[in-house]
């Protein structure tokens, strides 16, 4: 008998125009999956080593993530998820699952894809097999999900660095549950909300305070607001020992403090050339810029000239480094070569409706493969990356690293990895809306989110929604909720 341990991840962004494919998560399955997390700080990391302290014979099944990006193409996602499922009907004896969700994966046909993940999991091992789910913070939890999960818990950082330390308490829950000591009941509630990202840190501002208010069992999920989706909105979840009604009270109690908190995640957003502008009076570096409109790691393709082209128009004299995807303009500046210039136009390849090419002429400074570590605690740690072929383009004193495929660019390891040291700029631009913040807040001098058009912009009301149910907040000035049996605070509109 063995404790299977799986992950299949993937935050969707149904505004992307990009797609994702069965080849974006980079499967693996049996040991090629626990050897991919041991010894890593994820959750799967963080099931190994709970699970071997423990002295418990575990499984990999399967390991599986994806940057952020638009649906899942559906043949592709039902390959996959047909693949751990197969795998999962196959183990022997199973003693239980640590599965390891997003909780916000949407597939071309099926809003609720970690839903669907979940339900061929519980057919496939049965009623009596406990199942211990981890998400992310800003999963959209479903009733489904609810449903055939015997355990949910969430991330409790934003940024995002206790992923490994989920691990252990999803690990050390499951077997809590194997030795009869713990009887999992949970309480679930949900809001017709959905908040910015730009101010849900959990080290300052509403979320921290409705994060100190959180028992230990209870999960905050803010959701992430990017999904045009049915049973779309912020939740919360609290997992207790066989005291469900207990449960769904605590539910509903901070359901209901977040409700009355929603007006403080409103976020300021600045023109990118006013914050270049202010960016040039301060003393020193780096000032750090966040537009997050197209964050890679919120959906967006990470192609915007928004940024790009104001910093090249600025006359800047002291070096900016900013982060491009445009798969053409690596494939032109590698054909010139090293220490070549070359005139082309980046940027604005994949969301056309939003931002258009510029036409640059720069000198080739490097072309690696890239291939790069992350090193910042959180976002897969130690795993290596593949953004494919990339270059850094020079053009006066603006750095361009230009890759053909997104990556996170919440690391500083993003830059350094191809010679390019954030504490020298002056001005470095980071496509994210918060997660930057646990490695980039302790040098930066400043930091400004711009206001520039994008799949994941903060400016919600100018996202095209048509599925998610309505009314709901903020998209709905009107709304209102009440959790069943607490009054609402009223505050003025």
């Amino acid at each position: 008998m063995a404790i299977l341990l799986a992950s299949l991840m993937q935050e969707s962004n149904t505004f992307s125009p990009v797609k994702t494919r069965y080849e974006d998560f980079s499967p693996v399955f049996g040991r090629a999956a626990a050897e991919r997390h041991a010894g890593r700080l994820t959750e799967m990391g963080g099931f190994i080593r709970a699970l071997e302290e423990a002295g418990r014979p575990f499984e990999a099944v399967c390991a599986a993530w994806a940057i952020t990006a638009g649906r899942v193409r559906r043949p592709d996602f039902l390959r996959l998820a047909g693949e751990l499922a197969a795998r999962l009907a196959a183990a022997r004896h199973p003693e239980a699952l640590l599965l390891a969700l997003h909780g916000a994966l949407a597939a071309e046909g099926c809003d609720d894809a970690d839903g669907f993940i979940l339900k061929q999991a519980r057919a496939a091992l049965g009623p009596g097999v406990p199942i211990v789910v981890t998400l992310d913070l800003h999963a959209n939890v479903t009733r489904a999900m609810v449903e055939y999960a015997d355990a949910i818990l969430g991330y409790r950082t934003y940024p995002h660095v206790d992923l490994y330390e989920t691990g252990l308490r999803a690990a050390g829950l499951a077997l809590r549950i194997l030795e009869g000591g713990f009887r999992p009941a949970m309480g679930f509630a949900k809001l017709p909300l959905i908040v910015p990202a730009e101010n849900s840190q959990t080290t300052s501002g509403p979320m921290q305070r409705l994060m100190s208010q959180a028992p230990e069992g209870a999960s905050i999920f803010p959701v992430q607001p990017w999904l045009d989706i049915e049973e779309m909105g912020a939740s919360v979840v609290v997992v207790t020992d066989g005291d469900a009604e207990g449960a769904q009270r605590e539910a509903r109690r901070l359901a209901s403090e977040f409700w009355n908190s929603r007006r403080e995640f409103d976020v300021k957003l600045v023109a990118p050339e006013t914050a270049i502008r202010k960016a040039m009076a301060i003393d020193g570096g780096p000032v750090v810029l966040s537009e997050s409109s197209d964050s890679t790691g919120s959906g967006s393709p990470g192609d915007s000239t928004g940024v790009l082209r104001p910093l090249l128009e600025a006359g800047l004299r002291e070096p900016a480094a900013i982060f491009l995807v445009d798969p053409e303009a690596v494939a032109r500046a590698i054909e010139a070569g090293v220490g070549n210039t070359v005139t082309m136009r980046i940027g604005g390849k994949f969301d056309r409706r939003n931002s258009r090419p510029v036409k640059v002429t720069g000198r080739v400074r490097l072309i690696s493969d890239g291939r790069w570590t992350p090193q910042a605690r959180g976002y897969n740690t130690g795993i290596e990356w593949s953004m494919g072929p990339s270059v850094v383009l020079e053009v006066g004193q603006v750095r361009i690293l230009i890759a053909g495929r997104p990556a996170m660019t919440v690391d500083p390891e993003l830059y350094r990895s191809h010679g390019i040291e954030p504490r020298r700029m002056k001005i470095v631009v980071v496509k994210s809306p918060n997660g930057f913040r646990a490695e980039y807040e302790p040098i930066a001098k400043a930091i400004f989110i711009v206001d520039t058009p994008g799949v994941s912009t903060a400016n919600l009301r100018s996202l095209p929604f048509r599925r998610v149910p309505r009314p709901i907040w903020p998209l709905d000035r009107r709304t209102r909720y009440r959790a069943v049996g607490l009054p609402e605070k009223r505050n003025p509109e």
